[in-house]
């Protein structure tokens, strides 16, 4: 066998594996001598890979797979732009599960399961105590529920209600295509389910939608609310994508223009930014001054355009690793509210 067969083989089965989902309108066809030449680009493109994968700042790398799609997908951009375009909006709406998305055995005692019915299917949520101040608390992109219950024994410790939910397509939820306004809405529909919540607590992708949930104004509004690394809208999301995907300028424009016909709104209408100035409760914003995926000025800048609120500065935690730095839990709960004279534990 060839050095380069395997390689061949992988892209091809890749794209190929694509192409075949992918609806036939509006796809065009090449001929067979394209497809050889957009084959070996592929492979060539594959060839001079670190091996590393594209990434920001150390926060994601692309699976062999992944970066075969990648480097298929560049090189078949050139004939079937469309095409391309439609894989990476697969992409960008379909978040990676994780190795361990599984987290049940981590879960703290007393837990109970819960479905929140949504476009006609049920998304997993989790809860503790039947009683105290309600919190809810929501995950980032390509994480779940699991992520957030380093904060959970404390709360429980405090008295509070405590529930988390794995939002669609991410951990033990079924796994569809997604986005932030899809997001908001799975939000609210857990917040009309099983809230009013005192308190809301969100990372990442989740503060974001949280904002725009809250923006609508069409579910019952908490006291207080806490923001940790938000994302600023759906622009940051798709340029952070735009980078690991290794994506050209031109490219991103077509993605960005076949994204807003998928949302049916403009993408800078769903802001977190803009969302937040409406807000009037009592908000925390954590961010890290050392943040490779959402830059440190983005959450001070929503604690700018959030009324009243207190932005907290960390540091060498990154995006995920403050979840468990003592320091920034006790700032939550600390925020979220007093301990009361019976705990649920």
């Amino acid at each position: 066998m060839q050095p380069g067969r395997p390689q061949h083989k992988l892209i091809l089965r890749n794209c190929v594996s694509e192409v075949i989902r992918m609806p036939a309108s509006g796809v065009g066809l090449t001929s067979n001598r394209n497809v050889g030449r957009v084959i070996n680009s592929a492979v060539n493109r594959e060839k001079t890979d670190t091996g590393e994968g594209a990434h920001l700042g150390g926060m994601a790398r692309l699976t062999p797979a992944l970066r075969a799609v990648a480097a298929g997908s560049a090189a078949l951009h050139a004939v079937a732009p469309g095409l391309t375009t439609e894989i990476m909006l697969r992409h960008f709406m379909q978040p990676r599960r994780r190795a361990r998305r599984d987290y049940r055995t981590e879960l703290p005692g007393g837990a109970y399961h819960l479905r929140v019915p949504f476009n006609n299917r049920e998304l997993t949520a989790w809860a503790w105590g039947f009683s105290g101040p309600a919190i809810l608390l929501i995950h980032g992109w390509e994480d779940h529920a699991g992520s957030m219950l380093h904060l959970v024994p404390e709360l429980l410790a405090r008295g509070h209600r405590v529930c988390v939910i794995d939002l669609p397509g991410h951990g033990l939820s079924p796994r569809i295509p997604t986005h932030l306004v899809d997001a908001s809405f799975a939000i609210e529909a857990m917040v009309r389910a099983y809230g009013p919540f005192d308190s809301i607590v969100a990372h990442s992708f989740g503060a974001t939608a949280t904002c725009l949930m809250l923006e609508r104004a069409s579910a019952p509004a908490p006291d207080r609310l806490a923001l940790i690394s938000p994302m600023q809208d759906i622009d940051q999301h798709l340029q952070i994508f735009a980078t690991i995907a290794g994506l050209s300028p031109p490219r991103v424009r077509q993605l960005r223009a076949r994204m807003a016909q998928a949302l049916g709104c403009p993408p800078e209408a769903v802001c977190a930014l803009r969302a937040v100035r409406a807000l009037r409760l009592r908000a925390l914003v954590i961010h890290d001054r050392h943040d490779p995926v959402i830059p440190h000025g983005t959450g001070k800048k929503m604690a700018g355009n959030l009324h009243g609120s207190r932005f907290v500065s960390t540091a060498h935690l990154g995006h995920r690793r403050l979840l468990r730095c003592s320091d920034v839990i006790a700032d939550i709960i600390n925020h979220v509210g007093p301990c009361n004279a019976h705990s649920n534990q």
